[in-house]
């Protein structure tokens, strides 16, 4: 008897990122990256994140409640920043969505 695998996550990435950060990404996720320079349009952004399991993004790139409402599937949010001012804590709370970050990624930038 053969079994179906069980399928990858899906994960949207709002920018390009470094390889050391992308490729294990990739290697366990089926993976969207925006190519463009400039961050997705909001409605884009909602767009792109339905039926993703995580979404990995910028400062630039905002994750409201509505965002969150329109991803029921949404697990987890990364941001490839030191902050999280662009995402509503309390709302990925509620819906029991996992947010992380870099921290100390600037630190030693910052003394130099």
């Amino acid at each position: 008897m053969v079994t179906n695998p069980m399928p990858r996550p899906r994960v949207f990435l709002t920018r390009q990122i470094p390889a050391a950060g992308l490729d294990p990404i990739v290697a366990a996720c089926d993976v969207e990256v925006w190519p463009d320079r400039l961050p997705p349009p909001p409605d884009v952004l909602r767009d792109k994140v339905r039926g993703c399991a995580g979404v990995l993004t910028l400062l630039t790139a905002r994750l409201a409640a509505s965002l969150m409402d329109a991803a029921p599937s949404l697990k987890v949010i990364s941001n490839f920043a030191v902050g999280v001012n662009n995402i509503d804590l309390a709302a990925a709370r509620a819906r029991g969505i996992a947010v992380g970050n870099t921290p100390g990624v600037l630190t030693e930038a910052t003394a130099d």
